[in-house]
């Protein structure tokens, strides 16, 4: 768990580092970083915890999403203007604000649909798609519900940005839950080791890795742009 500075208007959270490295290296002095670790149970711990101690205005939600829609591409941002399974909802102003912002690549407003593990399979994502209302598209993470219900606790209005890392129709390289650990985050020397064994799953690792830093930039790029509307 990590953050930048105390009391700062707006608190940027996410699961991975590597999904806040790009925006740290130039966030606006108004930005604080939160990293809670992968899963509902991490997420609400880390940031009640972060709350309790350094009070912040806002919450942004940032990170890695799986597509629940074909219409979703690799690097696509999606901003959830609706939280499957929770009784609050992002905030109507910083939804508008977000809208505002138009990047040099694609933005979709979607439904958050959190899930206790990695999707790692094409099918999975299907079954759970099929889930989602006639002409409702989604994603699916592993916070958001967690993310809206302390913010709800605390009284924070709060918006949730994610770039997609996975389509819709296709499989992981790995079964990442069996390389996590009691804490509930993914192992990476314990990916790396098990990727060593299957050829092609490092390649197509790497070629996660590569979107990875395409979706973090993207999502730094993104704030960078929507801080000045917030302020």
């Amino acid at each position: 768990m990590a953050t930048s500075r105390a009391e700062a208007d707006i608190l940027v959270v996410a699961a991975l580092n590597r999904e806040l490295t790009p925006l740290r290296r130039a966030a606006p002095r108004s930005v604080a970083f939160l990293e809670t670790g992968e899963g509902v149970a991490n997420a609400e711990r880390s940031l009640e915890s972060r709350l309790n101690g350094e009070k912040s205005r806002v919450v942004l939600s940032i990170g890695f999403a799986g597509a629940l829609s074909l219409a979703f591409g690799v690097g696509d941002l999606v901003i959830a203007d609706k939280i499957r399974d929770s009784q609050t909802q992002p905030d109507a102003g910083l939804l508008n604000s977000a809208a505002a912002i138009k990047p040099d690549w694609p933005v979709h407003f979607g439904s958050a649909v959190t899930s206790d593990t990695i999707l790692c399979q094409a099918v999975e994502k299907s079954h759970l798609a099929s889930s989602l209302e006639a002409n409702e598209v989604g994603f699916v993470d592993m916070e958001s519900t967690a993310i809206a219900r302390v913010c709800s606790r605390h009284g924070l209005p709060f918006l949730i940005v994610r770039s997609i890392t996975d389509l819709f129709a296709e499989d992981l390289p790995l079964d990442f839950n069996l390389c996590r650990g009691t804490d509930g985050r993914v192992d990476s020397a314990k990916v790396m080791r098990t990727a060593l064994t299957k050829p092609r799953a490092l390649r197509r690792l790497f070629e996660l890795q590569k979107r990875s830093q395409l979706c973090a930039d993207r999502l730094a790029e993104f704030i960078k742009l929507l801080v000045p509307h917030i302020l």
